[in-house]
């Protein structure tokens, strides 16, 4: 049978002879081309049999059939079939989304909120039934206001000007209201700011702001911008205020009030350093008054006792001497005596007065124990 699918006839009939190429060779063999028989195989049918396999999806057929396999997994489908197949296949993989450990995720079916995901691997209806929006909910945003005329001047609440140069640090804390609350979040987010700043440096003093009240100032700034926020239901948390610049206009203004700063700053370094003297020197001053008051009351509290003692001792003594007289008189002399020549050199002389005999006084001794002493 022919073999039709061969783009130079039959191979092996239909008039022409075995070796005969297509471009009319006339029998002659083709010395570049390799004789019948050697196992080299023939392009024609390799090129035929790529075409069967592109076209049918299946192995090629036998060498010199020149056909493939005309029921392919995919022929039967269609190129329309093939075509749902891989858009179905798409439609599928819309149904899964990853979220990022620093973003949350809200699902909108048909356009409106129906949940809100959390980070890691999420599934939902496939689009266009359910589609999703995510944005970085743990993540701080710094949002920087002033830097020209129209947004840094201030007018203060003594007539002053003031130029204000500060940052907004925030983040998302309700992605739902953030998403659908309000226009444009973020441009909310500086207009409010702005606003914030304006009536809290609207109630202060010029040189409170540029010198002592900054911290009090930024408080201020971001307790009020929060209460906004919220009223508004934006779905965003005010973290911090950063108060950059708060300076008088340029100009000459500017140095008087830097010189104004610089006092203010010299003061408070003389009332730091005053007041760490004053703590050292008041507890030093107290704690010498409280033993010189606990050394008083310890010289009382001997005098008294010694006072009642000698008392106490003189009514004992007046009680032996009325019982006898004399030997109590004695007694007394006799301490009083062992009294008052306890610390004295003495020497006892056994001598009977009128014996004639000189006493030998030892003056040299009794001399060097007076010095020593």
């Amino acid at each position: 049978m022919p073999d039709n699918n061969s783009p130079w006839g039959n191979k092996g009939g239909g008039g022409k002879k075995p070796g005969q190429n297509p471009w009319g060779s006339q029998g002659k063999p083709d010395r570049n081309r390799p004789k019948p028989g050697e196992g080299s195989p023939d392009l024609d049918n390799v090129i035929q049999g790529f075409k069967n396999r592109v076209r049918t999806g299946g192995p090629r057929g036998p060498r010199g059939s020149g056909g493939g396999n005309p029921n392919g997994p995919l022929q039967k489908f269609g190129p329309f079939g093939i075509a749902a197949i891989i858009g179905l296949f798409f439609l599928l993989m819309t149904t899964i989304y990853t979220v990022d450990q620093q973003e949350e995720a809200v699902v909108l079916r048909f356009g409106e909120f129906n949940r809100t995901a959390a980070p890691g691997l999420n599934f939902k209806l496939p689009s266009p039934f359910e589609t999703y929006i995510k944005e970085k909910t743990r993540v701080v945003t710094k949002t920087t206001i002033g830097g020209n005329d129209n947004t840094s001047l201030m007018l203060t609440g003594d007539e002053n000007i003031v130029d204000i140069d500060f940052t907004v640090l925030w983040r998302i804390n309700d992605l739902k209201n953030y998403i659908f609350e309000v226009d444009e979040p973020a441009v909310a987010l500086k207009a409010v700011a702005e606003s914030a700043m304006r009536e809290i440096i609207g109630r202060s003093e010029l040189e409170n702001i540029i010198t002592t009240e900054r911290l009090n100032t930024t408080i201020a700034v971001r307790d009020l911008m929060q209460a906004t926020l919220d009223e508004y239901g934006a779905g965003i948390e005010v973290v911090e205020v950063q108060l950059q610049k708060a300076d008088a206009p340029d100009g000459r203004v500017v140095d008087a009030f830097r010189d104004v700063v610089d006092a203010t700053q010299e003061k408070e370094t003389l009332i730091n350093e005053a007041t760490a003297y004053q703590n050292t020197v008041v507890p030093q001053a107290r704690g010498a008054a409280a033993k010189i008051i606990q050394d008083a009351e310890g010289y009382k509290g001997q005098v008294v006792a010694e006072a009642k003692g000698e008392a106490e001792r003189f009514t004992l003594i007046l009680g032996e001497y009325k019982a006898a007289p004399r030997v109590t008189r004695q007694r007394m002399y006799l301490e009083t005596m062992e009294d008052v020549y306890k610390d004295a050199d003495k020497m006892m002389l056994d001598t009977e007065p009128g014996s004639g005999v000189v006493p030998y006084l030892p003056l040299n001794e009794l001399n060097r124990n007076r010095g020593a002493n």
